[in-house]
């Protein structure tokens, strides 16, 4: 687990801490907003480690005393992880046991008591008054860091007593440092992987190890090379073959962006270079060459439908065979004449 100055971007957010913590001006409650994969544990867990460490130097965590490995292995015995039994919801009884009833508890081995409760949109309504009292009145020692993809699931009173950051993209030239000195990734597939992440870094590190969305990388091109053409029994049989994907389903939505986005690119530019699935320059010349602004406009508005179909638990099957069934008719007349 790397130190705070050793995660890529974000400078504003990590000198926040930094400063926080050499004026002695840590806060009882932060909120650290970002998507999924934007590194919220690892800043959480940084912090967490220099608040710990036994040999702090100013604001910088030595990384070698005992507490530091601690806070890298997740055992440290005051810094808590809250956990959560199903996957959908934070119950108060959970927040209760882990968090209410323990904080009281004086830290056993270091200065703070932290607690990181990851996905904290999660917490139901009674969860978030139970916790809502302890970080209106915690203890000196007691920090609570509410990790989250969506600050609007909180409630205003949480909102408004805790310190909120949020996590930023990461600079695509980093991005694409990191995974081809340090991975070792190829230079075109860390380019894709960058364009992919929109500068989320996890969500680039796992699209360049990752052999099932190197396969689903696959399959996307290949439906979308010839979608003017196909057939809606032939689209039916697409959806299917994507449901080996089907968690997964954000991925490959992302990908259609991506590629009607280079679409988009060749009709405002046309340089090769620019695009990002430059393997498949053609395909993407001819559908550029034929869609209108309108109809890539639409196409780009209906993948976002489609996401938030998913998101409302919209039968799977139904909502990719709406959304493909769409785009053909969008690239193809039906599939047997481009719409200009």
């Amino acid at each position: 687990m790397p130190d705070l100055k050793d995660i890529l971007g974000n400078e504003i957010l990590k000198d926040h801490f930094r400063t926080a913590v050499k004026q002695n001006k840590v806060s009882h409650a932060y909120i650290i907003e970002g998507e999924k994969g934007s590194g919220k544990k690892m800043i959480a867990a940084a912090f967490a480690k220099i608040l710990q460490c036994e040999n702090r130097q100013a604001s910088t965590a030595c990384g070698t005393c005992a507490s530091c490995i601690q806070v890298e292995h997740k055992n440290h015995p005051d810094v808590i992880w809250v956990s959560h039994e199903k996957p959908s919801v934070i119950s108060v009884k959970e927040i209760r046991e882990q968090v209410v009833n323990t904080i009281d508890i004086m830290p056993y081995k270091g200065p703070y008591k932290i607690y990181i409760v990851d996905e904290a949109e999660k917490m139901n309504l009674a969860a978030q008054n139970a916790i809502l009292k302890t970080i209106e009145e915690p203890p000196s020692y007691g920090i609570i860091l509410l990790l989250t993809a969506n600050r609007g699931a909180f409630l205003p009173t949480i909102l408004s007593r805790c310190i909120l950051l949020s996590v930023k993209p990461v600079p695509d030239q980093e991005i694409k440092d990191y995974l081809v000195n340090t991975l070792h990734v190829p230079e075109p597939t860390a380019e894709f992987c960058v364009g992919f992440s929109m500068g989320n870094m996890g969500k680039a590190v796992d699209a360049a190890l990752s052999e099932e969305f190197l396969e689903l990388r696959q399959f996307s091109i290949s439906v979308l090379q010839y979608i003017h053409e196909a057939e809606p029994f032939e689209l039916a049989g697409q959806v299917k073959g994507l449901k080996k994907w089907k968690e997964s389903a954000g991925d490959f939505l992302d990908i259609m962006l991506m590629w009607f986005r280079d679409v988009l690119v060749l009709k405002l530019a046309d340089g090769e270079k620019e695009i990002i699935f430059r393997d498949e320059y053609s395909f993407i010349r001819r559908q550029s060459d034929r869609l209108s602004f309108e109809a890539l406009n639409d196409i780009f508005l209906e993948i976002e439908h489609a996401r938030a179909r998913l998101r409302a638990n919209v039968n799977y099957d139904t909502v990719l065979e709406v959304l493909l069934m769409f785009v053909r008719d969008k690239c193809g007349d039906g599939g047997n004449s481009w719409q200009k």
